[in-house]
C-alpha cells in the first residue's frame, strides 16, 4: 500500500468522557475515511457510549496526526471487552458490534499504515495484547494497511472467519436492475402479492430522512417490531437493555446530517413493514426490517425489500448498499447479487509471545462459533 509522508502520529486508548476532547475531528474524520463504516459516525458512536451496556465498558483508540502545530484526528475506533469470562493469557479488546456489524476503524486516506502501526502501540502500551475485529471488509482499503502494519512490525494476524454477504451496487437504474436481477417466477410471485395487499386499500411505500420524520418513522418501526415474534422472545429493540435510546438518539442526531433513514410500507395508515437504513458519504447499510405478521401471508418484508432496492439505485447520492445479512440470507441473497466479503481477525500488537497469541486465538475462535450459533437458532425461531 502506497501511502503519503508520515506527520508524526500520536495514538491513545481514553474512557468515554473523551468525546469532548473530540468535538468536530470526529465527524472531519468520519467525511473523509479511507473505507465508511456508517456506525462510526459521530451520531452512532456517541448514542453507543450513551445508552448501550458494551457502550458503558467502551475504550475509544484514537489517533492524532501534527503537523506544522496544527492537530488532525486521523484512526478512531470503540472497543470493548470481550463479552464472558474466558481467562487468556493475553488481554485483548474487540470492536464494538452490538447492533453495528461492521468492524472497519476509521482511518483517514493519508499514511494510513502509519495510523493502524500506532494504535496497536497504543493498545500495546496500555497492556492489551490482542485487537480482534469480527466484522472486516475483507478487500478494504483499511484491510490491507492493517496488514502492511503487522507484516512491517512482524505482529501475529490470523483470520478467524471468512463470508460473504449480499451486497447491492449496479450500474442500471432500480425498475431495470429488479427486472434483472430477480427470476420471472419470483417478479411474478412479488407482484401477485402486492396487488392481492393493494386490494385491502392504498399501499404506499416513503422513505423518511428529516429529523423529524425519522423521529416518528423509527417509533412505528419499534412498534411494529415488538408486536411480532421478536417482542415475544424478548429481542426486539425495545426490550433490550439501552438499545432503543440508543436508536432514537443515533436516529435523530443522524438524521440532521443524513446519516440516518427510516423506509416504510404502509397500507393507508398502517405501516405493514419498515426498514432502517444508516449512511456514511455515498454507502448504505441496511440496519434491520420488521414487519406486520397479520400480513405475513403477502410477504411485506420482501415487497419493502424491492421497493427499497429501487429507491436505492435511484439515488444519485447512493453508490452501493451493505445488507448487513448473514451469509445465505434466504431473501436479500436473493434480491442483492452483489457479494461483500467479510473477515474476523485477530491482530497482535506485540511481535512473538506465541502461546499467549495462540490461547487468545482459541478463545476468539470459540467465541466466533457461539456466536454463529446463535445466530442460527434465531433464524429457526424466526
Amino acid at each position: 500500500m502506497t501511502t503519503g509522508p508520515a506527520d508524526p502520529i500520536e495514538a491513545r486508548l481514553l474512557g468515554p468522557d473523551a468525546l469532548a476532547e473530540l468535538a468536530d475531528a470526529w465527524d472531519d474524520l468520519a467525511g473523509r475515511a479511507l473505507d465508511p463504516n456508517p456506525f462510526l459516525s459521530p451520531a452512532f458512536g456517541r448514542a453507543r457510549l450513551h445508552h448501550l451496556p458494551d457502550g458503558r465498558a467502551a475504550r475509544l483508540l484514537v489517533a492524532w496526526s501534527r503537523s506544522g502545530g496544527r492537530r488532525r484526528l486521523v484512526g478512531l475506533s470503540v472497543l470493548v471487552p470481550p463479552r464472558g469470562r474466558h481467562f487468556t493469557p493475553c488481554r485483548i479488546l474487540r470492536s464494538a458490534q452490538l447492533y453495528a456489524p461492521v468492524s472497519t476503524p476509521l482511518v483517514a486516506p493519508e499514511a494510513p499504515v502509519e495510523t493502524i502501526s500506532a494504535m496497536l502501540g497504543a493498545l500495546r502500551r496500555a497492556g492489551f495484547g490482542g485487537l480482534a475485529l469480527p466484522f472486516l471488509a475483507r478487500h478494504g482499503a483499511v484491510a490491507a494497511a492493517l496488514r502492511e502494519a503487522a507484516e512491517r512490525e512482524a505482529l501475529p494476524l490470523v483470520v478467524l472467519d471468512e463470508h460473504e454477504r449480499a451486497f447491492l451496487r449496479s450500474p442500471l437504474g432500480g425498475a431495470e436492475y429488479l427486472r434483472t436481477a430477480i427470476d420471472r417466477r419470483r417478479r411474478r410471485e412479488a407482484d401477485r402479492q402486492r396487488r392481492r395487499l393493494a386490494e385491502l386499500g392504498t399501499l404506499t411505500f416513503s422513505v423518511a430522512s428529516e429529523p423529524d420524520d425519522v423521529t416518528a418513522a423509527l417509533e412505528r418501526f419499534l412498534a411494529l417490531e415488538a408486536a411480532g415474534w421478536k417482542g415475544q422472545g424478548g429481542t426486539a429493540i425495545a426490550h433490550a437493555d439501552g438499545a432503543a435510546p440508543f436508536f432514537r438518539e443515533a436516529a435523530f442526531e443522524g438524521a440532521r446530517t443524513g446519516a440516518f433513514r427510516v423506509a416504510t410500507l404502509a397500507l393507508d395508515d398502517r405501516p405493514v413493514a419498515a426498514g432502517l437504513l444508516a449512511i456514511a458519504g455515498r454507502h448504505a447499510a441496511y440496519i434491520k426490517t420488521a414487519y406486520d405478521e397479520e400480513m405475513a401471508r403477502f410477504s411485506p418484508g420482501l415487497l419493502l425489500t424491492l421497493d427499497l432496492t429501487a429507491h436505492l439505485l435511484d439515488d444519485p447520492a447512493i453508490d452501493e448498499a451493505d445488507s448487513l445479512a448473514v451469509a445465505g440470507h434466504p431473501m436479500i441473497d436473493r434480491i442483492w447479487t452483489g457479494r461483500l466479503p467479510i473477515e474476523s481477525v485477530l491482530v497482535g500488537t506485540r511481535p512473538g509471545r506465541p502461546l499467549a497469541f495462540a490461547v487468545a486465538k482459541a478463545v476468539e475462535r470459540n467465541r466466533e462459533r457461539a456466536i454463529d450459533l446463535a445466530k442460527a437458532l434465531r433464524r429457526r425461531q424466526a
